[in-house]
Parts: C-alpha cells; sequence; structure tokens
C-alpha cells in the first residue's frame, strides 16, 4: 500500500475513515462559549461606561475568559472536523483489509513450514458428480476474520460495520495434522501482530461450533454523520474450534445487542458457513480414515 494507492499516506486515510465527527452538542458548546462571552464582554463594557466600573470589570475579564474559552473550542471543533471530513470510500478500506488478509495466508503457510501443495482442501460447495472436470485453483488457508470489538468502528454508508482492527484464523488442514495460525491485523499500519501457531492431530480437534458469550460495550460512528449505534451490552458470535486439551480458538464473527438480539452490526461478509460446513466436512474425513486401536 503505497501514497498513490489511496492519493496520500494509508495512515491518514485510516484514521480519517475512523475519526469521530464533532456532533451538534460540541457545536453548540462552542457558540454558547463565544456569544456569552461577547454577551459579558458587552455588558461589563456598558456597566463600566455607566459609573459600576469594579462590577464592570468583572464582567468584563469573566466575558473575555468565556470568549478565549469559546474560541480554543472553536478551533478543536474545526480541527476535529477536518480530520474527520470527508471520509474516505468504504471500498478503500476494504481494499486494505483484504491486502492485509491475503498477507496472512502467505505469512500462515511460512510460519507453519507448509507450502499450498501440503493443504488438503475442496470448496465446500463443490459437487464432484456435478462439475466432475472442476478447474484446479491454487490451495489456500481457510480464513476465519472478525473484528476487534475493542478497536474503533464506523458504519460506512452500505451499512456495513467496519472496524480499525482485525483477528485472523488461517485453519491449514494437511495430510497428516491440522495446523492454525493466529494474528490480529490492523488497518493503520502494515503488520500482523499477536501472532500463534498452533498443531494438532486431527483426533484431537473434539468441536468446531458458533457460540455467544457477553461482552462489553461496542460504539460505532456512522459515515459522514454526528451520530452512532451503540450496544451497551453486546452479545458476541464467536466460531470456536476446540481440541481435547480444552484449549480454543475463537473468532468474533458476529455481534448483537443483548437488549434487542434482532438488532445485529452486519460485518463484512466472512462465508463463516461455508468455513465451518468445510472444516467439519474435512474432520469426519480424516477421523473416519485413522486407524482404530483395538483393546487388548
Amino acid at each position: 500500500m503505497t501514497e498513490s494507492d489511496y492519493g496520500e499516506d494509508r495512515r491518514e486515510v485510516v484514521d480519517r475513515y475512523f475519526a469521530a465527527v464533532p456532533g451538534e452538542r460540541e457545536r453548540q458548546r462552542v457558540w454558547g462559549y463565544l456569544l456569552g462571552g461577547l454577551a459579558l464582554l458587552l455588558f461589563g463594557v456598558f456597566t463600566s461606561i455607566t459609573g459600576s466600573w469594579p462590577i464592570g470589570v468583572v464582567f468584563v475579564v469573566g466575558g473575555g475568559a468565556a470568549a478565549v474559552r469559546g474560541f480554543l473550542l472553536f478551533e478543536a471543533y474545526r480541527d476535529a472536523r477536518e480530520a474527520a471530513l470527508p471520509k474516505p470510500r468504504d471500498a478503500i478500506i476494504d481494499k486494505i483489509r483484504d491486502h492485509e488478509l491475503a498477507k496472512v495466508r502467505r505469512r500462515a503457510l511460512d510460519r507453519l513450514d507448509l507450502t499450498a501443495e501440503d493443504l488438503e482442501l475442496d470448496p465446500a460447495d463443490w459437487d464432484p458428480l456435478a462439475q466432475p472436470l472442476r478447474e484446479e485453483s491454487p490451495r489456500e488457508p481457510l480464513i476465519v476474520t472478525g473484528p476487534v470489538p475493542t478497536s474503533r468502528a464506523v458504519v460506512g454508508r452500505d451499512g456495513i460495520w467496519r472496524f480499525s482492527q482485525y483477528a485472523v484464523l488461517a485453519i491449514c488442514p494437511t495430510d497428516y495434522h491440522l495446523g492454525l495460525y493466529r494474528c490480529v491485523i490492523d488497518l493503520r499500519v502494515a503488520g500482523l501482530f499477536q501472532e500463534e501457531t498452533h498443531e494438532y492431530h486431527y483426533a484431537d480437534v473434539v468441536a468446531v461450533s458458533t457460540a455467544i458469550r457477553e461482552g462489553t460495550r461496542v460504539t460505532a460512528q456512522i459515515a459522514d454523520d454526528d451520530g452512532g449505534h451503540r450496544f451497551e451490552r453486546a452479545l458476541l458470535h464467536e466460531f470456536r474450534l476446540v481440541v481435547s486439551s480444552g484449549d480454543a480458538s475463537a473468532i468474533v464473527v458476529g455481534i448483537s445487542d443483548e437488549r434487542h438480539p434482532d438488532h445485529q452490526a452486519r460485518l463484512p461478509a466472512a462465508g463463516i458457513d461455508t468455513v465451518v460446513r468445510a472444516v467439519r466436512n474435512m474432520l469426519r474425513d480424516k477421523k473416519a480414515a485413522l486407524p482404530e486401536i483395538s483393546p487388548r
């Protein structure tokens, strides 16, 4: 991602997209200080001229202080609007996210010491009878991605919630084991953070599921607006892959409001149903092929 890709620095693009737009309350506060300070200043000058100069001085000093405070608030308000508007297009943020996910796919294979040829993957919706002559496509890790709920969030013009940080789980099934690579991507900076790798025998994988747990407050700004959406108590819908030791790799794939469960955040399409089906089918086939150990 270079300056030519977006017309300006990537960090500035992402910062402006996720920056909060100052609202009507901030604007009213600015004008309240400016107009109130001016009114006190004029009243103080008038009082001083009419003879009650000690009282007039008090009003002049108070009005001047309020006017200066209003001017400083105005500058902060103006700077905040310039930093947040105009919002970059949603497609630009999606392009940055897709670029980082492509890096994750390559990094997963490298960290797990695998090649694309080591992966045993077929599309979950491929029917060998209906499509016997399917063209071979490059094999890539299965990717499950979801937002980091504590990061900055914006509801785009298309109604989709976008976050500044995403957790990513790359699933790499081979003939002999299941490799997992997990990291966090930050759209603001190029880099993969909090990297983890895990490798399991297929017999050790005991569950692939989706579950719901309680989270904290999740708030998202609305693009080109000073409004926002807020879930005071969010329900986090997670994809989980659990092994026999009790360890679990979990990714948030949905967010809803505990008070109104039908009110859900629209997240970028992740194809989670397809991924869950593909992993379950792969585990079923691999476990069925494991040799049975007969009792002595």
